[in-house]
């Protein structure tokens, strides 16, 4: 199984963009990486947080924009790393808030 740790959240470059960090997966015996840099955390119009990964830009033959990912995960990891993003979000952001409401910002 993979291990997953979620580092480097920052605030988002965009107002609909809450977060960034990086999220590093290891493999069991510890030698193969993979680092997922820029995974988002967003929030849909109903309020839920959710976390979109990183996708370029593509324009079809009708014009359209669209949007496809650079990376695919099986929806069990994508889940699993979806979950170990939005809590250390939770984490981070929840210790910056505490913090500024000690420091009467």
């Amino acid at each position: 199984m993979l291990h997953i740790a979620v580092t480097n959240v920052g605030r988002g470059t965009k107002g609909h963009i809450l977060a960034s960090c990086r999220v590093q997966l290891t493999s069991e015996g510890g030698k193969d990486v993979i680092t997922i840099l820029d995974a988002r955390v967003l929030r849909n119009r109903s309020g839920e947080l959710w976390v979109g990964y990183p996708s370029q830009s593509i324009q079809a033959f009708d014009g359209a924009q669209r949007y496809v990912p650079v990376v695919e995960f099986s929806r069990e990891l994508q889940r699993r790393i979806s979950d170990a993003v939005l809590a250390e979000f939770e984490s981070v952001h929840g210790a910056s808030r505490r913090v500024e409401e000690f420091s009467g910002r």
